[in-house]
């Protein structure tokens, strides 16, 4: 059975409320020598706080809901571990949702977080510029639950959805900028869903560097994926059609999908095909073919979202975001054009 204030009471001799002051750090009026005999018996009776029954008291339950799309992402894998560093640095517990590609399993788990008493949510999801009417509807119960909301792209919901920024746009025109210098001039463009705000703007980035070389835009050099390994070996066949030298890959994920793909049409990276990534995940690196790619901070996001919840669960209205910058990092995959 779990040890509660009145064991500890009762084995010091003292009331239960002086105890109960004591253990939470309460001020009041016990000598040293009581305080000191009250928290040695409880360690001794290894008692350990209920937070749930403290949070209903309180309405502090010390708990935050993170809901991603795919745990199994290397790079919503490294924002959640910074997030629940951070959370944890701070006296906070993280309780994880993974909602694949389903938003009524998103709302679902808006309605189980809020049950659980969660004080804030963080909801790592790619944001479409007109949002769905579920998404809606978890943005209004967290409204109407008076439970605060973090998210990666501006929405226009609520006073109470904090934003962390990323310059998508930049990394874009980063990523095509790098191919354009090194002679590319038919560089596909593997792109997320057309209708997320980070998909769009990364398309931007890569329009603005090929107008600032005086590139035509070619529609037909566009593949839109859905950003995990399989849309990605799916592109190569019809990018390869349309005769691309070099791919920009809207993440890292369906670059891996290119590498495979790649293998069976017996091509050699970057020999035949140089390729960006996007999203800089650790994989890169010790790929037979190390990946260039463009930084997007899954640690320095994930740390910056949980401290603007905290923010936002405090009240404290002097935070100020950061709009995450990106940068390119070069290795094998991409080369200067032979031919």
């Amino acid at each position: 059975m779990r040890v509660t204030i009145k064991d500890v009471a009762r084995a010091c001799g003292i009331s239960a409320a002086t105890v109960s002051l004591v253990l939470n750090d309460r001020e009041c009026r016990v000598s040293e020598a009581t305080r000191a005999k009250i928290l040695k018996t409880a360690a001794e009776m290894n008692y350990r706080p209920n937070h749930l029954a403290v949070g209903l008291v309180t309405k502090k339950t010390k708990t935050i809901g993170l809901i991603v799309p795919d745990v199994g992402n290397f790079h919503f894998a490294e924002m959640s571990k910074a997030i629940e560093q951070e959370c944890r640095n701070n006296g906070y517990i993280v309780i994880l949702g993974s909602y694949g590609k389903s938003d009524e399993q998103a709302f679902a788990y808006f309605k189980e977080f809020i049950d659980k008493g969660v004080e804030g949510i963080i909801f790592a999801k790619p944001m479409l510029v007109e949002l769905s009417e579920t998404d809606r509807q978890c943005f209004s119960l967290a409204e109407s639950a008076n439970v605060p909301v973090v998210t990666f792209e501006p929405v226009a919901v609520s006073a109470k959805v904090g934003v962390v920024s990323y310059d998508y746009e930049a990394g874009g025109y980063l990523a095509t900028k790098h191919l354009i210098d090194l002679g590319h001039r038919r560089i596909g463009c593997l792109t997320g869903p057309g209708n997320m705000i980070s998909s769009i703007a990364r398309t931007e980035g890569y329009k603005k560097a090929l107008a600032e070389a005086d590139l035509p835009f070619d529609p037909s050099l566009l593949y839109e994926g859905d950003f995990a390994v399989q849309s990605g070996a799916e592109a190569l066949p019809h990018l390869l059609g349309q005769g691309v030298t070099a791919l920009f890959t809207f993440n890292d994920m369906m670059a891996l999908g290119v590498y495979k793909a790649a293998r069976q049409y017996k091509l050699k990276i970057p020999t035949d095909l140089s390729i960006v990534g996007f999203d800089d995940t650790f994989l890169n690196e010790i790929l037979e073919v190390p990946l260039t790619s463009v930084t997007h901070p899954a640690d320095c996001l994930g740390e910056e979202s949980a401290k603007r919840m905290l923010s936002l669960i405090n009240g404290d209205s002097s935070y100020e975001g950061n709009l995450f910058p990106p940068t390119l990092m070069v290795r094998a995959s991409s080369v200067r054009l032979s031919h």
